[in-house]
């Protein structure tokens, strides 16, 4: 369905239940000490969010980590996250099994490759869903880390289970999929794309089959440049990527069932110590992420400077030595 079958009568009280007061919002957070407290250490910006959506002036992020996996958790709503597979994918998903978070060991570090949701499909194949607030520095070569973690835990429980007939042929494409609320550099260079998906192939023309498969997803560049939601492709997008009113009015105009996603949300308002636990997890997540991508960029930078050092005093020494010829002659 398309932005040509509009429901013109929604409102968002039609979406987020009866509006109340700020005060009325404030009472709800003061019931617990615990809460209140917590929601007090917050932010100003993230207590006016918490605020607005009790007030049901807006919805939740639903691309921080835990609010995701609340929504589109694969145990309880399986359904929900074949759809959003499969519009990405182009192709009918069925999920079969949810695997453990935890992977390898990175040899240099010791720490460890953790997925977000990583689920089993009918086939075999894998496929990894990754939430950023901040696109990563240097994100090819974390997704060929975790695309080998990928590969590498179906290589061992495939070889395990068939033992002696075991043969790289049955080893089934992996995919990483990487939705960045804010995308880094490399990505917001070749805007107005916002689905940048992996190609391999080989100079020869030679057909050779590569397990690994990446996506990233530039939310940020989605909202920027999609004004309409003409595929179920966009509209779960704009799901990810706004909870703003006026989006959420057209995304469930023209696809009903999101409606239903958002009632999920709107219990949260009934549940105001979850919502604040859960917020408090998120940014505490947000603040780790934050720093590690702080230090990268200035890891980056110092980098770059350097280069730029070495090749001034480069110049530098080729100039001195013409001086010191031309002084000779």
């Amino acid at each position: 369905m398309t932005n040509a079958h509009l429901d013109t009568s929604l409102s968002i009280s039609d979406i987020l239940g009866s509006p109340t007061a700020e005060s009325d919002a404030l009472a709800l957070l003061q019931r617990d000490s615990e809460v209140y407290q917590r929601f007090c250490s917050f932010p100003k910006e993230e207590q006016q969010k918490v605020l607005s959506f009790l007030q049901g002036n807006c919805g939740l992020p639903i691309l921080y980590d835990n609010f995701f996996k609340k929504i589109m958790d694969p145990v309880s709503h399986p359904k929900r996250l074949e759809r959003f597979l499969s519009a990405i994918l182009s192709q009918s998903i069925h999920i079969h099994s949810v695997l453990p978070r935890e992977g390898s060991k990175l040899a240099d570090s010791g720490s460890l490759v953790i997925m977000d949701i990583l689920v089993e499909l009918s086939d075999g194949s894998l496929i990894d869903v990754e939430m950023q607030k901040i696109g990563y520095a240097f994100p090819g070569e974390r997704s060929s880390c975790y695309i080998s973690d990928l590969i590498m835990r179906q290589y061992n429980r495939v070889k395990s289970e068939a033992k002696s007939t075991f043969s790289f042929k049955q080893l089934k494409p992996v995919y990483l999929i990487v939705l960045m609320e804010n995308s880094s550099n490399e990505f917001r260079k070749v805007t107005p794309h916002y689905i940048h998906r992996q190609t391999t192939s080989f100079d020869s023309g030679a057909s050779v089959h590569i397990l690994g498969n990446i996506i990233y997803i530039s939310l940020d560049t989605f909202h920027s440049v999609v004004q309409n939601i003409n595929t179920e492709l966009e509209a779960w997008l704009t799901f990810l990527s706004s909870d703003q009113p006026t989006d959420m009015i057209r995304l469930v105009s023209s696809y009903p069932q999101f409606k239903q996603y958002y009632e999920d949300i709107i219990a949260f308002r009934q549940n105001p110590k979850e919502l604040i636990f859960m917020f408090s997890e998120a940014l505490a997540i947000m603040d780790r992420n934050t720093v590690k991508y702080m230090c990268e960029e200035q890891k980056k930078e110092i980098a770059t400077l350097t280069e730029e050092l070495a090749k001034k005093d480069s110049v530098i020494a080729s100039l001195q030595a013409e001086l010191a010829k031309l002084k000779n002659n």
